[in-house]
C-alpha cells in the first residue's frame, strides 16, 4: 500500500480520495491509513463547517459549505502528525491549507493555517 518517496522522504499511500502520509512505518500504519481515509469521506461536511468558523472567508471570501468541500480537492493526510493538507485545492492558487485532526475517527479539528505556497 504505501511507497516510500525519496524525494518527499515520506512514505505515501494514495486512496482515490486522499493521500496519506507517514515518515516511518508502523506496526498498523496501512489500517491506520484505511481508518482514516474512511472517516475523511464521512467527516467532510464537518471539515467544511470547521473551515468556515475558522474565518477561511477571511482569505478566499465568502463561501458556502459545497464551495468549499468541491473546492478543496484531495488532501494529503499526515497519520504521523495527524495533519490535513490542501496543496491542490482550487479556491486560489496562491495558498495551502492545513489544520490539525484530533484521532483517527477525525472527531476534532484544530489549528487552521492558512499560508502562501
Amino acid at each position: 500500500m504505501f511507497e516510500y518517496d525519496e524525494v518527499s522522504e515520506l512514505y505515501t499511500a494514495d486512496l482515490g480520495n486522499v493521500v496519506i502520509t507517514c515518515d516511518e512505518m508502523t506496526d498498523g500504519s496501512e489500517e491506520l491509513a484505511e481508518k482514516v481515509a474512511e472517516n475523511y469521506a464521512a467527516k467532510l461536511d464537518d471539515i467544511a463547517d470547521f473551515l468556515i468558523k475558522e474565518g477561511i472567508s477571511d482569505v478566499f471570501g465568502e463561501l458556502t459549505p459545497e464551495e468549499i468541500k468541491d473546492g478543496l480537492g484531495v488532501p494529503s493526510i499526515d497519520i504521523g502528525n495527524q495533519i490535513i493538507t490542501y496543496a491542490d485545492h482550487t479556491l486560489d492558487d496562491a495558498h495551502i491549507i492545513s489544520f490539525e485532526y484530533d484521532d483517527r475517527e477525525l472527531d476534532g479539528f484544530m489549528y487552521l493555517s492558512i499560508t502562501e505556497s
